[in-house]
């Protein structure tokens, strides 16, 4: 991501994300963006090109936020499958906390046709396929990091949309979703280790 290194710029950008909040990305428009921060439209393409190099900036801000709540969230953690279980947990958390998070991650998807190779190759679960895969070991041959990661990253996917579409949730009612959920998953994956199994 680009260093946004003057004022104005990220002011745009605030404002972007506030709108994008407020109405959704199908709301942004470079002129409701400019109004917000008291510039003309023009005045803004200086700053941001487009409003799909807007977008990637604001994706890009997101993702540094979400790192290092990850870090966070996996101190202590000692073993393959404590990592993963952490980073799922974080992943549902920030997703539902943020919904705006949510809605980048499902134009992603909806962009590159789903969340698999292309998704997975930019780093979109990080280290989670991996982890999958150190936490089954290297006995189940045939698993491999992308098949574990698009396994992975649609189960993840599906749980937040789920979870994030029913409105009525109230947080604590969410957490404990969030932690059923959890457990299954773990539970399937120590079922899938013990058994020798691939996905």
């Amino acid at each position: 991501m680009e260093e946004i290194r003057d004022d104005t710029g990220i002011r745009i950008l605030a404002a972007a994300e506030a709108l994008a909040r407020e109405g959704g990305l199908a709301s942004l428009s470079m002129r409701s963006i400019a109004l917000r921060v008291g510039l003309s439209a023009p005045a803004a393409y200086r700053h941001f090109t487009s409003k799909e190099a807007l977008v990637k900036a604001m994706i890009g801000r997101g993702q540094e936020r979400f790192l290092l709540g990850l870090q966070a969230a996996r101190q202590g953690a000692d073993s393959p499958e404590s990592l993963l279980e952490r980073s799922l947990r974080y992943y549902l958390c920030f997703w539902l906390d943020d919904p705006l998070a949510l809605e980048f991650l499902a134009e992603h998807a909806w962009r590159d046709g789903g969340l698999s190779g292309a998704s997975i190759a930019e780093g979109s679960f990080g280290d989670l396929p991996e982890l999958v895969v150190a936490m089954l070991g290297k006995g189940i041959a045939a698993l491999e990091a992308e098949r574990a990661g698009r396994w992975l990253a649609a189960s993840l996917y599906g749980l937040a949309l789920s979870l994030a579409g029913d409105g009525s949730l109230g947080r604590s009612e969410r957490a404990a979703l969030v932690e059923s959920a959890l457990s299954f998953g773990m539970g399937a994956l120590r079922e899938l280790r013990a058994r020798g199994i691939t996905l």
